[in-house]
């Protein structure tokens, strides 16, 4: 099966597992969002009539009102008509309204304790919450799409037609910084769903019919890790990796930046070039592109590494490139064999093949005699 269609089933997979919840998520504070202000008092002011419990049962923990427990009553409904018999009030009415005469009110045929409902705007919160995700959703699927659909590296046009050149993403010591705006839109979204999640936690515990406990708790757990999670992403500086272009020549790596800088790194300052395959949940393959420089400092290619592509020290040497796709970096890595035989390394295809990197080291003092 293809990248491409590993990530399509996957992706498709996680977006029905996301609904669900979020599906779950929404009978729930639906049900949240209809409770009354109190369950132990009414007002008879205005009422349409006067129930008379006649049984109580609970409902949950999971159902058509989400996650969580309730009560369901029936009652008898004394009208100026007449006496409605068996009416169902659900999260309206409890075991201790039992003998007394509860006034109710009928809201477009659906019978009420007679007293405010401040929550009903819950309803509105979470339909923008889910427009929200939605649109990221479809966001997502469309640059995964895009990721997945490009199996090749993106070529510069100057490197396109040279057979001995591979373009792979660097870390610049000039990165460019991320939107700064979508990232404080980014914060404030999260932000506001640590409010929300904590005034669910709230409104749960007061409509709580257990000791303590209620699997509804939940929800306002999930929404606020959803919302820590987002905070901290969009505080994070975030930046766009720059490409580089990398011709393999007899006399070692040129490399080429967009911006037309660059320079020559001879095979005789290069010890070895590691490749480490990345997965990304086992779809996207890429590799990352290790360089290590021979053991002399006085050369001054470990300070041009760390100081001009920012190389950070990885398993085996300095990441010259964080992400290169698979094939991309398989290009690169035989043009080097090429020109420099022995100097790359695939370490988990040497193991793989019970080399263990002796082959490796046989090869490296073949290029020692060479020279």
């Amino acid at each position: 099966m293809s990248s491409y269609a590993k990530g399509m089933a996957l992706w498709i997979a996680s977006l029905t597992a996301v609904v669900g919840l979020l599906g779950i998520a929404a009978l729930t504070i639906h049900r949240l969002a209809a409770a009354p202000e109190s369950l132990t008092s009414w007002s008879d002011e205005g009422k349409d009539g006067t129930a008379s419990v006649t049984g109580c049962d609970v409902r949950g923990p999971i159902g058509p009102g989400g996650v969580g427990y309730y009560w369901a009553c029936t009652a008898d409904v004394t009208t100026p008509a007449g006496t409605l018999a068996g009416v169902q009030f659900l999260g309206e009415l409890t075991p201790d309204d039992a003998g007394k005469p509860v006034a109710v009110e009928n809201d477009e045929g659906e019978w009420l304790r007679n007293i405010s409902h401040p929550y009903w705007s819950l309803d509105y919160v979470i339909g923008i919450y889910l427009a929200i995700f939605a649109l990221c959703a479809v966001a997502m699927h469309l640059a995964t799409h895009q990721v997945l659909k490009e199996e090749e590296p993106d070529e510069t046009a100057k490197a396109e037609f040279v057979a001995n050149a591979v373009t792979m993403p660097v870390r610049h010591h000039e990165e460019l910084k991320s939107n700064r705006d979508s990232g404080k839109l980014t914060t404030g979204l999260g932000l506001s769903l640590v409010v929300f999640a904590g005034f669910i936690g709230w409104l749960v515990f007061e409509l709580r019919i257990t000791a303590f406990w209620d699997p509804a708790y939940l929800v306002s757990g999930v929404f606020f890790l959803l919302g820590v999670v987002i905070t901290i992403y969009g505080l994070r500086e975030k930046t766009v990796p720059d490409v580089a272009t990398f011709f393999v020549e007899p006399e070692g790596l040129r490399v080429q930046l967009s911006d037309g800088r660059g320079t020559l790194l001879r095979w005789s300052l290069l010890e070895r070039v590691v490749f480490e395959p990345t997965h990304t949940l086992g779809i996207r393959k890429t590799a990352s592109v290790q360089l290590v420089p021979s053991p002399r400092e006085g050369d001054g290619l470990h300070a041009w590494i760390r100081g001009y592509f920012r190389g950070v020290r990885a398993t085996y040497g300095y990441e010259l490139s964080p992400g290169a796709q698979l094939p991309a970096a398989t290009k690169f890595s035989k043009l080097i064999e090429r020109q420099s035989p022995g100097l790359t390394r695939w370490p988990r295809r040497e193991v793989r093949r019970w080399g263990f990197g002796l082959f490796g080291l046989v090869d490296r003092f073949r290029r020692t005699g060479r020279r």
